[in-house]
Formats: structure tokens, sequence, C-alpha cells
């Protein structure tokens, strides 16, 4: 009877951390308590003592508190994956506050997750208009300037496998071929960093530059984005990407340091 409880306790505990990698389903791509409880099939209460006893061996990391959670330190180190979501946004926060304050829009933090960018940390801009927090939310990497951004380092064979399962297309701008990712990897490749202009919302434009780890990777990118009507308007945009780099090279030199 031991052995039975303590391996029905080890399925049930693989079965919350399948729904928190899988993103239990939800849009946003971090998942609550009832979203691991509805794809477990297990009641409220016990996810909720499994994700708590995860949390604190750092298996999974609650990012809010309205309680979400994702894959934590602890996972991503034992699977040997580098960098954690958490040190990464404690590496990269001061350099998101200066975005955020020298650009006058939201600037953010996101990790490759897949084919997808995951947000981690967002500082919301001093305008009144703001795009949402996107912290805990995935997108496909072909469709943010975060996600082109980490897109550069790869081969020309990771990016023609990437497009052939294809390219989801979310607005009349979003890149949907395989030439034309093509082309977007190969100018982030030439300038360092990503622009997209209404291609997941047609109401927000940004622009992103990696961050690498000590062994060259991109690790991060760091994005700054806001409203179409806004950003970049007027401003120079050599400026603003040199202003982005930066703060994209600072971070990576923590890494490294």
């Amino acid at each position: 009877m031991f052995y039975a409880s303590r391996v029905q306790s080890i399925e049930r505990t693989f079965s919350v951390l399948r729904a928190v990698s899988a993103g239990g389903g939800s849009v946003g791509g971090s998942v609550g308590v009832s979203e691991v409880s509805r794809a477990t099939g297990l009641a409220k209460s016990t996810c909720s003592r499994i994700l708590a006893s995860l949390d604190d061996l750092g298996i999974v990391e609650r990012i809010d508190d309205a309680g979400r959670f994702v894959i934590g330190a602890g996972l991503i180190s034992l699977a040997g994956s580098g960098t954690s979501p958490s040190s990464l946004r404690e590496l990269a926060r001061p350099e998101l506050l200066d975005l955020a304050d020298r650009l006058g829009e939201c600037a953010g933090l996101a990790v490759p997750d897949g084919r997808d960018g995951l947000y981690v940390d967002q500082v919301p801009g001093p305008g009144h208009v703001q795009v949402t927090d996107w912290t805990g939310h995935r997108f496909p990497l072909h469709t943010i300037a975060a996600g082109q951004a980490l897109m550069g380092g790869w081969s020309d064979t990771d990016v023609a496998a990437y497009a052939a399962d294809g390219l989801d297309e979310f607005t009349p701008h979003t890149v949907t071929t395989l030439v034309g990712l093509r082309q977007r990897v190969g100018e982030v490749r030439r300038t360092g960093v990503a622009w997209t202009i209404g291609e997941f919302s047609e109401e927000i434009s940004g622009v992103a530059a990696a961050v690498c780890g000590p062994d060259g990777r991109a690790v991060a990118s760091l994005t700054v984005y806001g409203p179409v009507f806004r950003f970049p308007g007027e401003a120079d945009t050599c400026a603003i990407e040199q202003v982005v780099q930066e703060a994209a090279a600072r971070v990576g030199a923590r890494l490294a340091g």
C-alpha cells in the first residue's frame, strides 16, 4: 500500500508538471490552479498543494499575484537549458526600467519556449495609452519582435524547420512564408535588431535585440513596444535600435560575468 501511494503521488506530480509545461491549453501560456485542475483531473486543493511544493523547490515558478505558474529555474537547470527566467529577470530589470524611461514605451523581457516567445517581465512606459501586460504570455516567434530577435541566431535549416509547421497569420502584416521569414531573419543577422509593425496586433509595433549567453547563443531578448500611432513615430529609429542593443549587451555581459 505504501509503494502504491508513493507511485500515485509521483504520477500526480508529473501530471501537474506536464500541465504547467504545456501551458494548460491557455492562451496566455502560464497556468493557474484551476487550469491545472482541469488538465489533470485532480482536485484544486491537490493541485495547489503540489504547485506550492514545486514552487518551494524551484521546479515551477509563480510569476504573479494571481497565482499563475511557469516552469521554474530548478527544472530548467536539471534539463541543462541554461539561465533561468528568474535570474534573467533580476539581471535585466534595471535595463527594462531604463528603456521604458528613455524611450517612453513598455519594455519587456522574453525567453524562447519552443516555437514561442514567453514574456517573463514587463515595465510599463510613462504614457497614458498602455499596451497589455504580457508577462506570462506566449506568442509565436515569427509574430513579435522579441521572437524574431531570438531567431536571428538560427541557421537556415532551423528557420526552414520552423516554417515547415506553418506560420500562423494574426494580421495582414504577419510574415507567413518561408521566403519572408528568411528575409526577416537575414535582416536581424545584419542589423542585430528586429522590428515588427502590426504583426501580432495591428495596433502594436515593437523592436527587440537578443541577449546572448556566455556561449554566444541567444537566451532571451529585450524588447520595447507601444501603440503603432505613437511608436516609433517621428523618433530616430537608428537611435532607438542602438539603445535597445546596448541594453541587451549589458544584460549579456552580466550573464557572462
